[in-house]
């Protein structure tokens, strides 16, 4: 939204030209710390992501889903390691 104050480095614009979150390569927004599952930027976040619930049924429906991307990858190719 206009109002956000998200560091521009962090943004990206999609196929209709909106200004969105950048992406990272496996497609997690580009301010989240994959090691820790953390928002880097939790006091300047936007107004989407603070309508999301930490801890709600949507997060633990996200962090089960990324977990479960992970295990995969370590069975598929034993020497992966996130």
């Amino acid at each position: 939204m206009p109002d956000d104050n998200v560091p521009s480095y962090l943004l990206d614009t999609d196929e209709a030209g909106r200004t969105v979150m950048a992406r990272n390569d496996e497609g997690w927004c580009a301010a989240i710390d994959p090691y820790h599952l953390r928002c880097t930027i939790y006091s300047q976040r936007p107004a989407i992501c603070r309508q999301f619930d930490m801890g709600g049924d949507d997060c633990r429906l996200v962090r089960q889903e990324y977990r479960r991307q992970q295990h995969d990858l370590s069975t598929l190719f034993p020497s992966f390691h996130p």
